[in-house]
């Protein structure tokens, strides 16, 4: 057996951001994403502001529910009168502590951010230098990612991956991925397994979530068994090995396509100067470019 790694354009410097951070807050997965890749391509000022995750939640207009708001006042004020330590308090508060007023929702389907929240956050800090350029895996009940589109778009990143340098954040259901939780997610037992889905399970927890994609992995069993895996990058530290997880491909293809109800997909992060090549070859196997709606409000 051989397997082949292809990681993704400045792996190393990403990776380095994404170890220093802690898990995400309470609704920033795609904020917390995009703050590493950005603070890995060299952008970590903007207007003399730190690029986080919840200034990017702001920019992005990241939706929070008014419980989330009682817990930041209730910490805020206990902060004020000096009622506990500051690091129990960060402790207890942390994950709702946002340094940014954001906007509210009572209803559960528009918490949490828009790839169109996204896309602007990263045109706004880069001066648009670098675009998004949206890949929707399915518009309602029109799926654009069936398995041979997806394999010809697997196809076209990993051809591309030295000439675009590009980066990807993912829009995801998160059961639909094989179970990437402590022990039941291991390298080799998903690379070695014949139907991962089945022996090792899938994801026990279920929710729209944004990941980032780290590289590629080509498994060679012989000369014409050839599989392919991704490495995800997740927000959470406690899933897969650190943070990172491989998924055979077809099961990222479920979770970008969703059966929640929701429309999944992959924002790509290129130089401005691609962004007519990158569309033409997306369009070239089928899928548009266009924005998905996730049910997060922009």
């Amino acid at each position: 057996m051989k397997i082949e790694f292809l990681p993704l354009a400045r792996f190393i410097e990403i990776h380095r951001e994404y170890i220093d951070m802690k898990d995400q807050m309470e609704n920033t997965c795609g904020p917390y994403a995009l703050t590493y890749i950005l603070r890995g391509l060299g952008y970590k000022i903007y207007n003399n502001i730190e690029i986080s995750e919840d200034f990017i939640a702001h920019l992005a207009r990241t939706r929070i529910s008014p419980e989330e708001v009682k817990l930041r006042e209730e910490a805020i004020r206990r902060m004020l009168y000096n009622e506990e330590p500051y690091e129990k308090i960060l402790e207890k508060y942390g994950k709702v502590l946002y340094r940014y007023d954001l906007p509210i929702s009572d209803k559960p389907e528009e918490i949490g951010t828009s790839v169109e929240g996204l896309k602007y956050a990263l045109e706004v800090i880069t001066n648009k230098d670098f675009i998004g350029v949206p890949i929707p895996s399915r518009r309602k009940e029109k799926i654009y990612f069936d398995e041979q589109r997806f394999m010809r778009l697997i196809n076209v990143l990993m051809d591309n991956i030295e000439r675009w340098s590009y980066q990807a954040i993912m829009n995801i259901q998160t059961d639909l991925l094989i179970n990437n939780i402590g022990l039941y997610h291991d390298l080799f037992r998903v690379i070695f397994s014949n139907e991962p889905e089945h022996e090792i399970g899938r994801n026990l927890w279920k929710a729209g979530h944004f990941v980032s994609l780290a590289g590629f992995l080509k498994v060679y069993r012989n000369a014409s068994d050839v599989k392919i895996y991704l490495l995800i990058r997740d927000t959470y530290k406690n899933i897969g090995y650190r943070g990172y997880h491989i998924q055979p491909i077809d099961a990222v293809r479920k979770a970008l396509v969703r059966n929640d109800g929701r429309e999944g997909g992959i924002m790509l992060i290129i130089k401005r100067e691609f962004e007519n090549e990158v569309k033409n070859a997306i369009e070239s196997i089928g899928i548009p470019v266009e924005i998905w709606d996730n049910g997060s409000p922009f």
